[in-house]
């Protein structure tokens, strides 16, 4: 996806993130960007396109503050030169989400 075409502009964030799903038990992921509107995660195993996943993300390395937020994968690639894969997610309404993510990225870019 075009960077030009994205409804917010995404940072790099390299956090820890954990997903889960009904059929899926909650795995670990490193994240690779953040924006107000979504994230892209490298996971070891296949989530369908469509996928609905509960997201649990720390911002920040000094802060122990955690978000809980629901996103949609909308898109997904195989990294073969990594053995993953890596997903695109775009957070599912969450104003307090939003929020959130806005004061990390405010905080991180000053």
């Amino acid at each position: 996806m075009n960077d030009d075409k994205r409804a917010a502009p995404r940072f790099l964030f390299s956090q820890p993130v954990a997903y889960g799903m009904p059929e899926v038990t909650v795995n670990g992921s490193i994240a690779g960007n953040i924006s107000l509107s979504g994230m892209s995660l490298k996971v070891q195993e296949f989530v369908p396109m469509g996928s609905v996943l509960e997201l649990q993300i720390g911002l920040g390395q000094t802060s122990s503050k955690v978000i809980w937020v629901k996103a949609q994968v909308v898109r997904m690639r195989e990294v073969l030169s990594e053995d993953c894969f890596e997903i695109g997610l775009k957070f599912i309404n969450d104003e307090n989400c939003k929020k959130a993510i806005g004061e990390y990225i405010n905080q991180t870019r000053s």
